[in-house]
């Protein structure tokens, strides 16, 4: 099992904008597709950056579904930013491999 994950580094000049565009637009969209076996949208307690920290996990079988979701899903992320949010919020990505799971 893979957990996919994108945090987000935002302005606080759109954090609540953010926050419910990811959770109330991105994310049922994410579901809806079925790519992932579960997604998670956090919030970062003491993230050393300024501004909100999130982060969007998602746990997938295997490196297809993350595959497909950045091939799909993940340009609507991206058009946002351009769009919407230009210079304002930031991102990167990690892929973690579950060792135990309990």
């Amino acid at each position: 099992m893979i957990l996919y994950n994108i945090t987000f580094l935002v302005n606080e000049d759109i954090d609540a904008e953010f926050a419910a565009w990811i959770q109330y637009d991105f994310l049922p969209k994410v579901a809806n597709e079925g790519i992932f076996k579960g997604q998670s949208f956090l919030k970062v307690l003491d993230s050393p950056n300024e501004g909100t920290t999130y982060s969007l996990q998602m746990m997938s079988a295997s490196d297809q579904g993350i595959e497909t979701f950045k091939s799909s899903l993940f340009k609507l992320i991206q058009e946002k930013m351009a769009q919407h949010w230009e210079g304002q919020l930031y991102m990167f990505e990690s892929k973690m491999k579950y060792i135990a799971f309990h």
